[in-house]
């Protein structure tokens, strides 16, 4: 049986990315789908966004509430970073369709999700243990040793992708009292910041062990012809550049 998952976060209501990146998944004998946070918000399409997703011709394992989510539901806007991102989740919950909130409402509301597939166990965060929804993973918080019990932790919201291999000390002298964890941020489908403007997921073969970051070309003038006057430029910009 193939166990091929593809992973996907800040999708950023950017349907022409999102679009390619599912005609990508298509081509590469995907099993199932992980959804990690912020399908809607800063783009203009949030409700043909939803439906594209709902429309997947795979399962979804998990579907967690991103920071954008979060805000949108609980009208929180403290923690946005400057008034026209204030502004954008304004007008975003201004547009949103009776049928989008439904989806929303639906997903996993914490932030954070355990799952396993087979014997693979995982943690999925949109930010950090200590901030599910606004935290920015680094470094320094590979050691955790809450961590040493997941194979893979998934985590999203810089937009920046990552793939680490941490080991923690434990008693298994079959693995030299060694156990592995793998942390991954696929990065960004609809607004990546890594300086690479292409669409970005990541595919996870359970079998092998193989993880691809896929950087997918797409059409980013036409998403771009879509914006208004009452979403910043800056959102629109910044699509070239991939910041």
């Amino acid at each position: 049986m193939n166990k091929r998952i593809a992973i996907l976060a800040d999708i950023h209501a950017n349907l022409t990315a999102l679009e390619a990146v599912i005609s990508d998944m298509r081509s590469q004998n995907i099993s199932s789908v992980m959804l990690l946070g912020d399908l809607v918000n800063y783009g203009p399409r949030p409700d043909q966004v939803i439906r594209a997703i709902k429309s997947f011709d795979w399962p979804v394992l998990v579907n967690i509430w991103g920071n954008h989510e979060y805000s949108l539901f609980e009208g929180n806007f403290e923690r946005f970073a400057t008034d026209r991102g204030r502004a954008v989740l304004n007008y975003t919950k201004g547009i949103i369709s009776g049928g989008t909130w439904d989806y929303l409402r639906g997903m996993k509301k914490e932030g954070f999700e355990e799952v396993s597939a087979g014997s693979v166990s995982f943690l999925c965060i949109h930010g950090t243990l200590e901030d599910p929804y606004w935290g920015k993973f680094s470094m320094n918080m590979l050691d955790d040793e809450r961590f040493l019990k997941y194979d893979y932790v998934l985590t999203a919201h810089s937009h920046i992708p990552h793939y680490i291999e941490q080991f923690f000390q434990c008693d298994n002298p079959a693995f030299r009292n060694k156990k592995r964890t793998v942390f991954i941020n696929p990065g960004s489908v609809g607004q990546p910041r890594n300086h690479c403007p292409q669409a970005q997921y990541g595919l996870l073969d359970l079998d092998t062990g193989e993880y691809v970051h896929r950087c997918v070309e797409y059409d980013i003038a036409a998403e771009q012809s879509l914006f208004n006057d009452k979403i910043d430029v800056f959102y629109k910009e910044r699509l070239s550049k991939g910041i």
